[in-house]
């Protein structure tokens, strides 16, 4: 009797254990998609400020811009997939708008253009890092809820897997040559 009460009591410890660290690892998933979401916001205000400073110095084609407008908000959005899609786009324009200071020599010299370029890099840096992280925590939950005995539990409360965001071909050549240019 107290052998079978023992093996209950192991069992419900083991559940409920398995059961929290399903918890606590779609609560990690929360935590770094948010870190990506703070630096989509950030990239989307500097993105914003980059072009209101390139219409003040150039006369440069106006639909680029427009479309680098339009793709801010999607940034912001609750849809993690729409965002990181909008993000990839942007990542393709930056080097288009790298380029400008070569056909308009007044943006070398603007220091808000030169600070925003740089505001630009800098944010890209850190959304590859918070991407990276968010897809280690995304593997290690969907590990996690496809292994025995917490699949188990998994399928009875209803955890589905995660979708990792992997850097575009176009994003990772641009931050290829990105590196190379600065070496």
């Amino acid at each position: 009797m107290w052998i079978f009460l023992l093996i209950v009591v192991i069992l419900i410890v083991a559940v409920i254990s398995i059961y929290n660290g399903l918890i606590r690892k779609r609560n990690y998933i929360k935590e770094a998609w948010s870190s990506i979401d703070v630096q989509l916001k950030l990239k989307s205000n500097v993105l914003t400020n980059l072009v209101d400073t390139i219409k003040m110095q150039t006369k440069y084609e106006s639909e680029t811009l427009e479309k680098i407008v339009s793709l801010r908000s999607m940034l912001l959005s609750s849809n993690k997939g729409e965002a990181m899609k909008a993000n990839d786009t942007v990542s393709k324009m930056v080097p288009s708008l790298f380029a400008m200071s070569e056909s308009y020599p007044e943006l070398k010299s603007n220091q808000s253009y030169l600070k925003l370029m740089e505001d630009i890099k800098n944010v890209e840096d850190k959304i590859a890092y918070a991407r990276t992280r968010y897809n280690k925590t995304v593997t290690e939950y969907n590990t996690a809820i496809q292994s025995f005995p917490a699949s188990i539990l998994a399928g009875m409360f209803n955890f589905k897997a995660e979708e990792t965001y992997e850097i575009s071909d176009v994003e990772r050549e641009y931050s290829d040559n990105l590196r190379i240019s600065q070496l």
